[in-house]
């Protein structure tokens, strides 16, 4: 199983509608599609940012679970893409993400 993380650098004065707009828009749009699965969203502690452009920035990550790196290959040019551009209509340059995939071991 492979965990697809994006970590957000979210600066404070849109930190809510960042949230709201993951949580009652990405999260339902990626769900619908069926490969990604398990969504949570994390604050990462102690990671305060001074490069943002008002100064300061919080960052969450965005974790989900997909079967393999073929499927969530599959899933990003399906769906992906389109999410990560309406992300930068809404927000600009005031959000920036990076993604890490992660394996499960156990």
């Amino acid at each position: 199983m492979i965990v697809y993380n994006t970590t957000y650098h979210v600066e404070e004065a849109d930190e809510q509608l960042f949230l709201n707009w993951i949580h009652e828009y990405f999260i339902p749009e990626v769900l619908k599609e069926g490969t990604m699965r398990n969504p949570r969203v994390l604050r990462v502690l102690g990671h305060h940012h001074d490069d943002c452009e008002d100064g300061h920035c919080t960052s969450y990550a965005v974790q989900m679970e997909v079967d393999d790196t073929a499927a969530l290959h599959r899933w990003y040019h399906a769906q992906g893409v389109t999410l990560n551009r309406e992300l930068l209509l809404v927000f600009r340059q005031r959000v920036l993400g990076f993604p890490t995939m992660m394996e499960v071991v156990e």
